[in-house]
């Protein structure tokens, strides 16, 4: 992959072709496991399903009626969180985005800058780091800075570490927070 210019990403997936017809709610939370906004996203109509494979597991993370449940932390911890629900609201996987900043746009749409390393947790446990070659190529390419680049390995390392020594805590607050959204 060709990288020119740091990936923003945005709550709402605005740009994404796959999606057709969505809804998004955002909700504030201040609870004791989670400080921040959340964000449900359900795909009312897509072109075509999306499967993943990550330890040679298929995984289907986008489908009709399916939702993503983004955690956008209010203290700076330089990572989104966005847990992958099926149509009957069970959790597929939780996907971490390092982010270099997060922010919100004129039209109250989160938005985070992608560090280009990824951790995904899979409700059995299973966890795997991602992307470390996207994130060495936007090094050499100059997209990012090597402060930046240090920022991404220690939030991987630290996030890593919680998620192997807490292993449910982002499985059960996910779940928690997914029921309290009405669809």
């Amino acid at each position: 992959m060709k990288l020119n210019k740091m990936k923003r990403k945005y709550a709402d997936r605005r740009g994404w072709r796959r999606i057709i017809g969505s809804r998004m709610t955002r909700k504030s939370f201040m609870w004791p496991s989670f400080h921040g906004e959340a964000v449900l996203l359900i795909f009312d109509d897509i072109k075509a399903p999306l499967s993943v494979i990550y330890g040679g597991i298929r995984t289907k993370t986008v489908d009709r009626s399916f939702s993503w449940l983004q955690l956008f932390p209010a203290s700076p911890a330089h990572f989104v969180l966005t847990a992958m629900f099926n149509a009957e609201k069970q959790l597929v996987q939780c996907y971490f985005d390092v982010t270099y900043q997060e922010g919100c746009d004129p039209d109250g749409v989160l938005w985070f800058d992608d560090l280009y390393l990824d951790i995904i947790l899979f409700p059995s446990h299973d966890l795997y780091l991602v992307d470390e070659d996207e994130l060495n190529e936007a090094l050499n390419a100059g997209i990012i800075t090597p402060e930046m680049y240090d920022l991404a390995w220690r939030t991987a390392r630290c996030l890593g570490t919680f998620i192997k020594n807490n292993p449910d805590h982002f499985l059960n607050l996910v779940r928690d927070l997914r029921s309290i959204f009405t669809d």
